[in-house]
């Protein structure tokens, strides 16, 4: 039976909505995809877990601060606390019950302070001399390489130590969770993939949007196919 894969969504003027690249990625690589709302009944978002094979946390608006415990600085833009709480409180029971989570973008991020890290609230304000992370070029298109570590789950997926990937954010991850390592940067240091220090289960978190990019870079679905992949073997 092909695995269930949870996708959490935006949510917005009373209003949620997903890109139709994440759910077309994750049919694509063999799964079935499961839209999740920002619930706010928690017992009911463990019932979810227990009946998806993976989690896959989707980009969108900048997490709270006071969840890597901040305070806003002048840089930080929207955020969404229904969303906040329900995406963080998933990713912990997901990696409690072992079950494969990947983030995208801002679900990279969420993975890094579910776990205990931090993120710049701003890139332009926090480190010298960074790139254009936020493209004006088309949303497939790869505007910058990154850099892969060659001891990683990342490498093995892509087989590759760089490539180029899009760009569309201005937080990046800081300090790095207890439990995560780091495994891919941009040219200017910032961090664009962690990963479980641990690969007994599939935990990945990537800061570009491979849902954007599979079609004009095959490659770029091999993410989505070892993370359904691992669910397939929940």
């Amino acid at each position: 039976m092909k695995p269930l894969i949870a996708i959490t969504c935006s949510f917005a003027d009373e209003r949620i909505f997903l890109n139709h690249g994440y759910y077309e990625a994750v049919e694509k690589a063999g799964g079935i995809p499961v839209i999740v709302p920002p619930l706010g009944d928690e017992e009911a978002l463990l019932k979810l877990l227990d009946r998806v094979d993976g989690l896959l946390l989707s980009g969108g608006p900048d997490v709270d601060p006071r969840y890597f415990n901040e305070d806003p600085m002048p840089g930080l833009g929207e955020i969404s606390p229904l969303r906040d709480k329900a995406e963080l409180f998933l990713c912990r029971e997901a990696v409690k019950r072992k079950k494969p989570v990947l983030g995208i973008c801002r679900g990279a991020q969420v993975i890094n302070i579910a776990l205990g890290g931090s993120v710049y609230q701003d890139i332009g304000s926090a480190i010298e001399r960074p790139l254009k992370h936020r493209q004006e070029a088309p949303r497939w298109y790869g505007s910058h390489d990154v850099r892969v570590i060659k001891d990683s789950v990342l490498y093995r997926i892509f087989e590759a130590n760089s490539f180029p990937v899009n760009s569309f954010h201005h937080q990046a991850i800081k300090d790095v969770g207890s439990s995560l390592k780091s495994v891919a940067f941009a040219p200017d240091g910032v961090v664009e993939a962690v990963e479980g220090i641990s690969e007994e289960v599939f935990l990945v978190g990537v800061q570009w949007h491979p849902e954007e990019m599979w079609e004009r870079y095959p490659e770029q679905l091999k993410l989505f196919k070892a993370f359904v992949d691992a669910a397939a073997r929940i």
